[in-house]
């Protein structure tokens, strides 16, 4: 009957090893350096690059509203080409 001892001590072995496993995690994803070097966050655009997505953003929307002005009086001219062909009968 004397089991509780050596589950304690699994267990505290367990918890020992948890322990360290969040250590060496923290060390080895650090996103701090050790010199005074300036981070650049590769996330953040500058402001030319901002400008770049801006003008490329507006070209594009620009390309589909000719886009889809074009279609829309392509299909309403075949609408109307559809309708006086069908009254012409």
């Amino acid at each position: 009957m004397g089991g509780e001892g050596s589950m304690m001590a699994a267990m505290a072995s367990l918890k020992a090893n948890r322990a360290l496993k969040n250590k060496r995690r923290k060390e080895k994803f650090s996103l701090v350096s050790s010199t005074n070097e300036n981070w650049v966050d590769p996330k953040q655009p500058t402001a030319e690059q901002l400008l770049e997505i801006r003008t490329r953003i507006r070209k594009e929307e620009k390309a589909r509203r000719v886009k889809t002005v074009i279609l829309t009086l392509i299909m309403i001219v075949i609408f109307c080409l559809g309708i006086i062909y069908i009254t012409s009968n």
